[in-house]
């Protein structure tokens, strides 16, 4: 499979209000944020492939939003947070396919989050000097507010499969959410992506919906993957991200 590296540049739609009222700009409205590509021929010319940022410039965003995601590269090398996936595993639960390379960044599912084609997949890198400073930031800081309702994850097919041979009694595979304002206050909120015990046997095959309404508003969402089994690599899928923006200047 190749690896492409372009800078994604995407117009979603969205439901907006706005108004001037005396010289001043309001606007209100709702990001679904599906990391999905809006010209076909893009989606033929680069399926069954996963996508990098270019080397000198390490977000990517969406264009009618003020939402930014972040990676960390080394020698043009993604190394950690955020990049995007066309890749496709199977349903169910099922492992019957050979392992292949890029199993990290493959869907445990056969589709993205309500049937989409394109994903996010989530790498925390145990180096932390080989993370990005952020996951996601809202660009209008000051001048709004950026509001997580929620999105979907789900497990790559790597993970799965670390899972299946690793984990032992009590093992636990956790994803955070961390919200942060331009002020530093944090608000916190997790979902629980895999547990083994005598009590519980279960991991997470399928889309499945991840709250985040508990952050509130904030400036910065960072991702974290916690595991007890070390054999365990940190990456997570993620989709259909959205979120509340309102915007007043």
């Amino acid at each position: 499979m190749i690896m492409k590296k372009i800078l994604i540049l995407f117009i979603a739609a969205f439901a907006a209000a706005s108004c001037l009222n005396g010289g001043s700009f309001k606007q209100s409205y709702t990001a679904d944020i599906t990391f999905e590509f809006t010209n076909d021929v893009y989606s033929q010319a680069f399926k069954d492939s996963i996508y990098v940022m270019s080397t000198t410039d390490e977000a990517f965003y969406y264009g009618s939003y003020p939402v930014f995601f972040y990676q960390k590269q080394l020698n043009g090398t993604f190394q950690g947070g955020l990049l995007l996936s066309y890749l496709k595993g199977e349903a169910n639960g099922e492992l019957t396919k050979e392992e292949a390379a890029n199993d990290a960044y493959r869907v445990h599912a056969t589709t993205g989050a309500t049937g989409s084609k394109t994903y996010a997949v989530f790498h925390d890198n145990p180096v932390k000097d080989m993370m990005p400073k952020h996951s996601v930031e809202f660009g209008y800081k000051g001048l709004g507010t950026f509001s997580p309702y929620g999105c979907y994850v789900n497990n790559s097919t790597l993970v799965a499969r670390k899972i299946k041979e690793h984990f032992q009694d009590g093992d636990k595979l956790v994803l955070k959410a961390i919200g942060t304002t331009a002020s530093g206050a944090k608000t916190e909120t997790s979902i629980t992506l895999a547990e083994y015990s005598e009590a519980k046997d279960t991991v997470m095959y399928s889309w499945t919906a991840f709250q985040l309404s508990a952050l509130g508003a904030v400036d910065y969402i960072d991702f974290e993957i916690e595991s007890t089994c070390p054999d365990v690599p940190g990456y997570v899928c993620i989709d259909g991200l959205l979120a509340g923006v309102a915007i007043e200047y």
